[in-house]
């Protein structure tokens, strides 16, 4: 399944700067409510401990620029996470090192900020500094490739020691017991897992065992050319918008050599109407449904009905990535992982802000996480958890964050890093990010979620190129994904 971690990725959302560190707190209080149900987030999870919440309604890299997904909003919490300051997360994350002092090398494979190669180098380095007795071998490996190279080492007995994992993955590999689980470690050492944004650590526990550190989380807003709005006397897309509004000023930027807007991952639409690939209890498909259905109809037209985004054969000649960067693209949905790359490419070429994404029936954007997990077959596992405890770590997501790499799950580093990280330069909105975690969704959570997806795109592609109807379609979907859920 791909993930917004590549040039593929969906995107997130806008607001205003000069309130920023006023409105911040407000905005972190959000994000907490975002981000899972809890009173507190326990030292890890134990048998005891309430199985994860599945929220049902919207990755890790986006599928193609012309192509991810809960049915239901992340659930409100009743009570913020325990407030933890910066000194004592420092403090806790301190007294959980050097647990190792034996001498190893270890294999570390990370999609993490492939597009800036230097930001997960950094954190490497680092880590081989407090730690010289460990050795890092890092291999870098890009969203689309990293989980079809992972599981063919699993299967040959040569997995790398430690991979980083979107959340829908660690699910699929933890199930099939690819993944050593972390409870055990995080007890012995008593790692303090309150530094982290609840939901992020839910995201990556699986029937009571966390198999991952939190090491980011994103969301999808609307890049826009500035310039071009501005060229055109366009007002900038905000929250007010709705999907007619934004198909209708997507409208006047297509003309044959630039379009409109680019679209996110396709599953991400179906948030947008209040739905998601499966009905809430994972029992049937609902694409088929008439909020599935509309959805779908809506991401469609785009490319065929309303061409205000390249179709199949205009996005193999140039990617929405490449064209927002080429000035050939007034909307383009992503996540915080493009605004590094696209400052560095961009420059002073045009100006360009982030929004949130205009709501379809409802409000909706993809919620992700992605985390270091420890392969079942590592035979470094010690040595392994102190490079998560570090890589998602306070000094580890600090590096990250400060390269700009999605957003960081540790609320003190959020408060301290990611919003002064982006001063100077564009976005001028950062806290839209943090903003549109509120209504952020989330795929379903199904082991078989990746072969779900896999029944379902083939059928997507004929209603993409015309050859059938959604409704036709996505029928045909749902006959194959209610068989796949219908097996044991």
């Amino acid at each position: 399944m791909r993930h917004p971690a590549t040039k593929g990725r969906p995107g997130s959302s806008i607001k205003g700067r000069t309130s920023l560190i006023v409105l911040l707190p407000l905005v972190l209080t959000m994000l907490l409510a975002a981000c899972g149900d809890a009173t507190s987030t326990p030292a890890a999870p134990t048998k005891a401990a309430t199985a994860a919440t599945t929220t049902a309604p919207a990755t890790t890299a986006a599928a193609a620029a012309t192509t991810a997904a809960p049915t239901t909003a992340a659930p409100a919490a009743t009570t913020a996470a325990p407030a933890t300051t910066a000194a004592a997360v420092t403090a806790a994350a301190t007294s959980a090192a050097s647990a190792f002092t034996g001498q190893a090398t270890i294999r570390v494979m990370t999609f993490f900020a492939y597009d800036n190669p230097e930001v997960e180098k950094g954190v490497v380095e680092a880590f081989q500094k407090a730690n010289p007795n460990i050795k890092v071998n890092l291999e870098q490996v890009s969203y689309d490739d990293i989980f079809t190279k992972y599981k063919t080492q699993v299967a040959g007995g040569t997995a790398p020691d430690v991979i980083s994992m979107n959340f829908e993955n660690v699910r699929s590999y933890a199930t099939k017991k690819a993944l050593a689980p972390l409870n055990d470690l995080v007890s012995r050492d008593k790692f303090n897992m309150g530094i982290y944004y609840p939901n992020t650590v839910q995201m990556h526990t699986v029937d009571n065992n966390l198999y991952g550190l939190p090491a980011t989380f994103s969301d999808n807003v609307v890049y826009y050319n500035k310039t071009m709005f501005d060229k055109a006397g366009v007002t900038y897309p905000d929250a007010t918008w709705d999907w007619s509004k934004l198909v209708s000023t997507a409208k006047q930027f297509t003309n044959g050599e630039t379009y409109g807007y680019g679209p996110a991952w396709w599953p991400m639409y179906l948030f947008l109407y209040n739905t998601n690939i499966l009905t809430a209890d994972n029992a049937k498909c609902a694409l088929d449904t008439p909020e599935g259905l509309q959805a779908i109809q809506a991401y469609v037209d785009l490319s065929t009905k309303d061409k205000v985004s390249a179709n199949a054969a205009a996005a193999k000649a140039q990617g929405d990535y490449d064209r927002f960067i080429a000035g050939k693209l007034a909307m383009y949905v992503a996540g915080p992982w493009a605004v590094k790359p696209f400052n560095k490419a961009i420059k002073d070429t045009f100006q360009w802000d982030i929004a949130e994404h205009p709501k379809g029936t409802t409000q909706g954007t993809f919620l992700y996480s992605n985390t270091y997990a420890i392969s079942a077959s590592s035979k470094n596992k010690d040595a392994s958890w102190e490079f998560l405890k570090f890589a998602s770590g306070v000094e580890g997501q600090t590096i990250r964050q400060k390269g700009q790499f999605e957003i960081t799950t540790i609320k003190s580093v959020a408060d301290s890093t990611f919003v002064p990280s982006m001063k100077g330069q564009s976005p001028a909105h950062p806290e839209i990010f943090l903003n549109a975690t509120a209504y952020g969704k989330k795929l379903p959570d199904h082991a078989r979620l990746q072969e779900i997806l896999d029944a379902i795109q083939p059928e997507l592609d004929l209603a993409l190129n015309g050859n059938k109807s959604v409704k036709e379609t996505m029928t045909a979907a749902c006959n194959s994904v209610n068989s796949i859920l219908a097996q044991k």
